[in-house]
C-alpha cells in the first residue's frame, strides 16, 4: 500500500508510512496536501450531464438563432433593395429574434456556472488518481478562465492534465477529442466577436444584411461547437467514472504461502 502521507513511496511493512516520512515528518509534502485540502473524489456523472444537457440547449438556441438571423439577413436585403412591404415583417422577426437572445443568455450563463464546478471536480478527481500528474494548481481549472490571453492556454492545460491522469495503465487514447473541443472554442470566440464587431458597425441596410449573415454563420459554427463539447464533457466524465470503479492503486500481493521443505533422501 501506499503511504498515507506523501501517497508517493511505499509503506513499510510495519508502519503506514514510508520510511522517508517516519524518518523526516517534517520533509516537503507532496500530493493532494501540496494543494492544501486533501483531494476527495466524488461523482462526476450527475454534474457530467447536467453540463451537457446545457451545452446542447445552448446549441439548439444558436440554431434558432441562425435561422431567425439568416430570415432577417433576407428580409433586410429586400428594404435595401426597395421592397418595403416587408417592414412589418423584419420587427416581428427582430422581436422573436431580441426573444431568443434572452433565452440564450440564461442558458448560456447557467451552462458556464454548472461546466465550472464540473470542471473543477473533474479536475480534484484528477489528483486522487495522479497526485503528481499535473503541472497547474487546482485553482486554476476555474481562475485560469477569467486571466486575459492567458485563458486561451490554461484552462486546456488543466484539462489535458485532467484527461492523462484519469487514463488506465492499458488506455492509450490520445487528446485528440480534446484538442478539437479547445480547437473549436477559440475559432467560436473569435468568429462571435468579429461578426458582433460588424454588426455594430453596419450603419446601411445592405452592410446590416451582409452583417446578419456573418453572425447567422458564426452561429452555425456555434452549434458544431456545442456538440464537441457535449461529447468531450460526456467523455471525460465516462473515463472519471469508468477509472473511479477501478481498483487503484493495485492490490500489493500476499506473502507466498509457505511450503514445507521436502523430506531428505534416505541413505543407502
Amino acid at each position: 500500500m501506499l503511504c498515507v502521507r506523501c501517497q508517493v513511496a511505499e509503506a513499510q511493512p510495519s508502519s503506514v508510512q514510508c520510511a522517508l516520512c517516519a524518518t523526516y515528518p517534517g520533509h516537503p509534502r507532496t500530493g493532494a496536501e501540496a494543494n492544501g485540502a486533501p483531494a476527495v473524489l466524488r461523482s462526476p456523472v450527475a454534474l457530467g450531464w447536467a453540463t451537457a444537457g446545457l451545452f446542447a440547449a445552448v446549441g439548439l438556441t444558436d440554431l434558432v438563432s441562425a435561422v431567425l438571423d439568416l430570415r432577417l439577413a433576407g428580409l433586410v436585403g429586400r428594404l435595401a433593395d426597395g421592397d418595403w412591404a416587408v417592414a412589418e415583417w423584419v420587427g416581428g422577426v427582430e422581436q422573436f429574434t431580441v426573444w431568443t437572445g434572452h433565452f440564450w443568455s440564461l442558458v448560456y450563463f447557467a451552462s458556464i456556472v454548472v461546466f465550472l464546478v464540473w470542471f473543477r471536480r473533474s479536475r480534484v478527481n484528477a489528483e486522487v488518481f495522479d497526485p503528481h500528474g499535473h503541472t497547474l494548481r487546482r485553482g486554476w481549472a476555474v481562475g485560469g478562465w477569467f486571466v486575459p490571453f492567458a485563458n486561451l492556454w490554461l484552462p486546456r492545460r488543466v484539462a489535458v492534465d485532467t484527461w492523462r491522469a484519469c487514463a488506465s495503465p492499458a488506455d492509450r487514447r490520445g487528446t485528440w477529442l480534446l484538442n478539437l473541443w479547445w480547437v473549436t472554442f477559440v475559432v467560436d470566440t473569435v468568429l462571435g466577436n468579429g461578426a458582433s464587431r460588424i454588426l455594430r458597425r453596419s450603419e446601411e441596410l445592405d452592410e446590416i444584411a451582409r452583417a446578419y449573415r456573418y453572425v447567422a454563420y458564426s452561429e452555425v459554427f456555434s452549434v458544431v461547437h456545442a456538440v464537441i463539447a457535449v461529447l468531450f464533457v460526456l467523455a471525460l466524465t465516462r473515463r472519471q467514472d469508468a477509472r473511479a470503479h477501478q481498483p487503484w492503486p493495485p492490490a500489493v500481493p500476499g506473502p507466498l504461502p509457505e511450503v514445507p521443505d521436502a523430506p531428505a533422501p534416505e541413505k543407502v
